[in-house]
């Protein structure tokens, strides 16, 4: 009983302390704090010199062409780093699903023991040639997810990218953290 209690008490403070995004009108938010556009990633055991080549050795292992994402750094202060996704998602159009694929952004600021993960830009566009995917506004003007009234219009495209945004995170979490995969034992 006693050990049911105590992997309880681990599991939930797991919980607790995972850092996810949320999809709102206002765009992508801390989950546990949505005044926030991003999220601070854990590295209790890490200076800040370590945080910072090892967001360099991802951005050199994940990437095609490295230098060509790399957007700007200043050793051990921050780095930027585009990315394209080919279809992310998908929306509804009138009974027909297109297909969206995305370019962001994402801007890693680094300290001891915490790197804050923000995505600074995202564009989300149809690749039938069209209308981009927005947080709120007219249907008129695109695929908005949320209608002017804050309501969700587009659940699936908001799950699908708080799903992917969130992997991101953990990928990028372990990588700062060194944790190695299964690959990574050969």
């Amino acid at each position: 009983m006693n050990r049911i209690l105590t992997l309880s008490f681990l599991f939930l403070t797991c919980i607790s302390f995972a850092q996810e995004f949320e999809i709102t009108p206002n765009g992508l938010k801390d989950k546990s704090n949505t005044d926030n556009g991003f999220l601070v990633i854990k590295a209790s055991d890490k200076k800040t010199d370590e945080l910072y080549k090892n967001a360099i050795k991802y951005v050199n292992e994940k990437y095609k062409n490295p230098e060509k994402v790399i957007k700007g750094k200043t050793e051990n202060e921050y780095l930027r780093f585009e990315t394209y996704v080919g279809q992310l998602t998908k929306v509804n159009n009138s009974g027909v699903k297109l297909d969206i694929s995305a370019t962001y952004t994402t801007e890693l600021r680094f300290k001891d023991g915490k790197v804050r993960y923000e995505i600074i830009e995202l564009d989300m566009t149809a690749d039938n040639g069209g209308r981009n995917v927005y947080w709120k506004g007219s249907i008129w003007k695109g695929y908005p997810i949320f209608n002017k009234k804050d309501e969700l219009r587009l659940e699936k495209t908001k799950t699908d990218l708080e799903k992917y945004f969130n992997a991101q995170v953990q990928i990028i979490s372990d990588f700062l953290n060194e944790k190695k995969s299964e690959k990574d034992d050969w």
